[in-house]
């Protein structure tokens, strides 16, 4: 498998931000993918983070994620991953992280129709 150069995306729906993320998250990168999840979360919306084309994720991000589902939460707002595969998807289920973060059911639908629009 080939590295993929790392990218943090936002794009704004109509009731959510979706934040896209590829590559590694790792201590290099984790920065840049703190800074989109901080803003992304400050207006107190729903925010999901598509993580499907993550190759690598290490305690760095893992601690990301918590701290921007947190500001979420105090935000009033909400904070989802989808799409995590392979190894991405094991560190979120062996820290504990996956069962906070698992989008509800209702709602995985619609984000995947409002992310095949655009």
């Amino acid at each position: 498998m080939e590295k993929q150069d790392f990218a943090v995306e936002r794009s704004d729906g109509a009731d959510r931000i979706t934040v896209a993320v590829r590559g590694d998250v790792d201590l290099g990168t984790v920065d840049a993918l703190s800074q989109a999840l901080d803003q992304a979360t400050r207006g107190g919306g729903q925010v999901v983070i598509d993580m499907t084309d993550v190759t690598f994720l290490d305690s760095t991000g893992v601690r990301v994620l918590v701290e921007a589902y947190r500001s979420a939460q105090r935000s009033g707002g909400a904070l989802y991953v989808r799409g995590a595969r392979h190894w991405v998807a094991r560190v979120l289920e062996v820290t504990g992280v996956a069962r906070l973060l698992t989008m509800p059911a209702a709602e995985v639908g619609e984000a995947t129709q409002e992310s095949d629009r655009g």
